[in-house]
């Protein structure tokens, strides 16, 4: 780092002229009475193994004097790192102030990793990374995800929340889809804790198999079957932006979503109706209306299904979701990614008018004030 400290004409001011790495930033120092030039060392941020698990990493990290803060972050023992500290700042788990023991999830079994802190020294300038080499084992049954449990950012998940994890979802299945399970994404779906948009339609305008395959609704329970959301998202995404609101809104969901995950993405009507069961409560079977659409149908179904879900996101905290509320004699309806005609799409319908809770096709281009879009993520 070269430094230049520039007298100037009486017509003009003094300046410093800092060349840091090639790039030159110019100050204006006319105003200073001194500049002092401050001496900092290194500081870094030892870590210790304490234990190792499945799809954790139990470290001990020590907080030294001169630190005002450090980051930490998993990073695949395999992966080609050309910048470290950025790596950790891109895909940090924890931002600490204090020496703590961490518990970095979202980590694959039997596999190798780097646990690395960046330290920040007293000014708040990125100082030392250090790294420590575990290698993850194979999971125990108590460690594996469960319905009602949290998922976070760092794609761990645990049955109560866990401070200093920023939580994103609720597990609502342990089952995904062959095609998901293809993918990688074998342990679960998770419903997001917010909205992604309301007032949207699914299409702006109708037209024929615009999800990219056959209706659900020709398939005996197809409604309650249909798993596929991310396949049916991904289509409607590739047709363009704009032409499918319902889905554009699902997957830009503002939330960030864990590494190795799908990301946010318009549930079907499968998914929504695991939804209504796994985290509802709501009994199985469904009672049909034919083959293609169904519903629960009691004076307290509407109230128990949605205070189920409510106290499952309950568990992130106060501040962390946003509970799904239907006044009395007022409705919401949520689209799924699943069609069922040319002209009409699912949706599941809260609705406290007719205490129902029902799977049932709308027409695509509806977008009113009682309509929602809220997302899912496999993982």
């Amino acid at each position: 780092m070269a430094v230049a400290a520039v007298a100037q004409t009486t017509h003009s001011r003094q300046r410093m002229v800092v060349n840091l790495g090639g790039k030159t930033v110019v100050y204006d120092v006319s105003r200073l009475d001194s500049v002092t030039f401050d001496q900092v060392a290194p500081v870094s941020v030892p870590l210790e193994l304490v234990s190792v698990a499945g799809y954790s990493v139990k470290v001990k990290a020590t907080m030294p004097a001169g630190c005002k803060h450090y980051l930490v972050a998993a990073i695949p023992a395999d992966e080609i790192i050309s910048d470290m500290a950025q790596y950790i700042c891109d895909h940090a788990s924890y931002d600490m102030t204090e020496s703590k023991e961490l518990e970095v999830g979202g980590l694959l079994p039997t596999t190798e990793y780097l646990i690395a802190t960046l330290a920040y020294d007293q000014y708040d300038m990125a100082s030392g990374v250090t790294t420590l080499s575990v290698t993850t084992v194979e999971p125990t049954d108590a460690e594996l995800p469960k319905v009602g449990y949290i998922l976070y950012a760092d794609g761990s998940w645990s049955r109560r929340m866990v401070k200093g994890r920023t939580p994103v979802g609720i597990i609502f299945s342990t089952t995904t889809s062959e095609a998901d399970q293809a993918r990688g994404w074998k342990h679960g779906y998770a419903l997001a804790l917010r909205n992604a948009a309301s007032e949207v339609k699914w299409a702006v305008t109708a037209g024929d198999n615009q999800a990219g395959n056959h209706y659900t609704s020709l398939d005996s329970l197809g409604f309650q079957t249909d798993k596929d959301g991310y396949t049916h998202t991904q289509y409607l995404l590739s047709q363009g932006a704009g032409k499918y609101p319902a889905a554009d809104a699902a997957a830009t969901f503002a939330t960030a979503s864990p590494q190795r995950s799908s990301g946010w993405y318009l549930p079907s009507s499968g998914q929504w109706y695991d939804i209504c069961v796994n985290l509802g409560g709501m009994p199985e079977p469904m009672p049909r209306m034919g083959r293609s659409e169904g519903y629960w149908n009691d004076p307290q179904c509407v109230t128990s299904c949605l205070n189920r879900i409510n106290e499952y996101m309950s568990l992130t905290g106060t501040g962390n979701y946003e509970p799904i509320k239907v006044n009395s004699g007022d409705y919401q309806w949520f689209w799924t990614s699943s069609e069922s005609s040319s002209e009409q799409a699912y949706a599941v319908f809260f609705d406290q008018d007719q205490l129902v809770v029902e799977l049932a096709a709308y027409f695509k281009n509806y977008g009113f004030s009682t309509n929602r879009v809220r997302s899912v993520i496999a993982f």
